[in-house]
């Protein structure tokens, strides 16, 4: 039959009262934040307690992992395996006729060996989520078994394994990702149902939040906007085992909270950066991810399970405010269309509609994953409609300017947030750094012999944030034989700085104007450094925490040749 928004909707089994945090329903995975698909790590415990208690598990990065304590940002060693040619072990998968099942065996990678069936979980008589099953590997558990579940390690190559030949690093912020296996089985993209105390809240379907737990995008959503509270004193420094992500000074952005139009276009690229990488990972149920066409007016325009709640729907400012935000063109000459910073800023704060929207669609005994969760809200179905609304006002205000949603400046806003995205997830789960890659061709030159190594020595650890994947200010100087130097050399010269104010990178011939060079020998201090628009100054030494310049006079005189010689890149 038809749903009442647009697609065709297959019954859902009806959902037992389930009273456990949805979590241990999958195993959380590991990531390597800059690669399209990663092996699996083994699978938790699931299930709930016959009496109604939870059996916690942690969701993936909020373990209390430690976290670096001089100050720099992290970065990945490495990129996961994309067309290597393992199984996971472990991998969670949802069966609605068999309760909660315990890991699944999802395979890791397009080609090479093939999946390997994980142990069945246990169930409990607590209930289960209603919604498509996953049938990506392994067998469910059988209905009506004992609390908790075991945990099965699947897959029969080692992970990061080469039974698939060499592999290569995919950055996915500048590539995109490839569809990941469960989107082949998954059944269906209409609302999963997920009820506790006799309210039913409506989430993506499992395998997506099984995807978005191994990837620690719950957790690094929730930082994202907490590192933009670092000077109003709202951070949250409970998460993560105590995590204060204020202590990053170089990820820490200008743009605060609700302070000005360049933290209203970070809210506008990072969200569409989300929903950009859903639609590319799940393609054939990319309508879970397909915002409101308009501004909620009537009870029909939301999904069936929430129509009942309408009530008076939005009346006054928010009304009203809604109806501008989905016509722009209409509305240019007034305060919050000024650009299309202000227009974001203006959506998330001062316009009220995107409050409204979070807090109408919330459950007042069901949070675990609703829309006042600000810790998991981007499992809720409602996150993806109203932020998809979001992202379409974005466009129809970038066409009224004569601007498409291709054009450079948007790719560049969608890569910096990207690129934050996963900086923030290593600082929740620091062992992300896993993966495997195809090494880079041999060079040969004085950046190859005497510069490069100046980066990646144990000393001055520059790559330990400049690393190939989530790299600090989007600047990588090496720490992996699959980067090639001559492509630092390229995304080093004649490049503008991201805390540098007026500075380049690196300007052949001229140390003294180069920023790499002033960081790297203490002198940034010193440089005049001016602040020019979004672009601000940070002259302290690096790496971050130091208290004197880590490179030696040799090192310090090498980099100042090379620049002064014109930045010679390696053949």
């Amino acid at each position: 039959m038809k749903g009442d928004h647009g697609n065709e909707r297959r019954p859902l089994r009806a959902a037992p009262r389930l009273v456990s945090a949805l979590a241990p329903i999958w195993a959380a995975g590991v990531l390597a934040a800059c690669s399209a698909e990663v092996p699996s790590s083994p699978g938790g415990t699931g299930g709930v307690s016959a009496g109604g208690a939870t059996n916690p598990s942690p969701m993936a990065g909020s373990s209390g992992a430690p976290v670096t304590t001089n100050g720099g940002s992290p970065s990945l060693a490495g990129a996961g395996a994309t067309n290597g040619g393992t199984a996971s072990t472990g991998g969670g998968s949802s069966n609605p006729s068999g309760g909660l099942s315990g890991a699944g065996g999802t395979p890791a990678s397009t080609s090479g060996a093939p999946p390997s069936g994980g142990a069945g979980g246990g169930t409990s008589n607590g209930g289960n989520l209603a919604g498509a099953p996953s049938t990506s590997g392994g067998s469910s558990g059988a209905a009506g078994t004992h609390t908790g579940g075991a945990a099965g390690n699947s897959g029969s190559a080692a992970n990061g394994g080469a039974a698939g030949g060499a592999t290569h690093t995919r950055d996915h912020c500048l590539e995109g990702y490839d569809p990941d296996p469960s989107d082949a089985t998954m059944q269906s993209d209409l609302p999963a149902l997920y009820v506790k105390a006799n309210q039913t809240d409506t989430l993506v379907q499992p395998e997506v939040i099984s995807w978005m737990q191994a990837h620690v995008w719950e957790e690094a959503h929730f930082q994202w906007h907490n590192i933009r509270r670092c000077t109003s004193g709202m951070v949250d420094r409970t998460r993560a085992g105590g995590l204060d992500p204020c202590k990053y000074v170089d990820l820490v952005p200008a743009n605060q909270e609700g302070k000005g139009p360049g933290d209203g276009l970070e809210f506008l690229a990072m969200h569409r950066h989300m929903i950009q990488s859903l639609r590319q990972l799940f393609p054939k149920h990319a309508a879970q991810f397909e915002g409101f066409e308009h501004f909620p007016t009537k009870a029909s325009d939301v999904p069936a399970e929430w129509q009942a709640d309408w009530g008076s729907g939005f009346t006054g400012m928010n009304a009203t405010n809604g109806a501008k935000a989905d016509d722009p063109a209409s509305h240019m000459s007034e305060p919050g269309f000024e650009s299309e910073g202000a227009f974001g800023q203006w959506i998330q704060t001062t316009s009220g509609v995107h409050g409204a929207l979070h807090f109408k669609w919330v459950r007042t005994q069901n949070s675990e994953h609703g829309l006042g969760n600000q810790f998991t809200n981007i499992d809720n179905y409602m996150f993806w409609k109203m932020h998809g609304w979001i992202d379409k006002v974005w466009d129809r205000y970038r066409a009224a300017k004569g601007k498409k949603p291709t054009d450079q400046d948007i790719k560049d806003a969608v890569l910096a947030q990207c690129r934050q995205m996963d900086q923030l997830a290593l600082l929740v789960k620091p062992d992300l750094n896993t993966g495997s890659c195809t090494p880079a061709p041999k060079q040969s030159g004085l950046f190859v012999s005497s510069i490069r190594p100046i980066f990646e020595g144990p000393v001055n650890k520059c790559t330990g944030c400049h690393g190939p994947s989530g790299a600090s200010a989007n600047l990588t100087l090496g720490g992996s034989d699959c980067v090639k130097s001559s492509d630092i050399v390229a995304a080093l010269v004649n490049k503008p700085s991201v805390a540098g104010g007026q500075f380049k990178l690196v300007v052949p011939f001229d140390p003294d104007h180069s920023w790499l060079y002033l960081k790297a020998t203490g002198k940034a201090a010193s440089a005049g450094c001016t602040p020019t628009g979004a672009v601000q100054c940070s002259t302290g030494l690096m790496p971050q925490g130091s208290t004197t310049v880590t490179l030696t006079q040799a090192e310090q005189d090498a980099l100042r040749k090379w620049i002064q010689d014109g930045a010679t890149a390696p053949q």
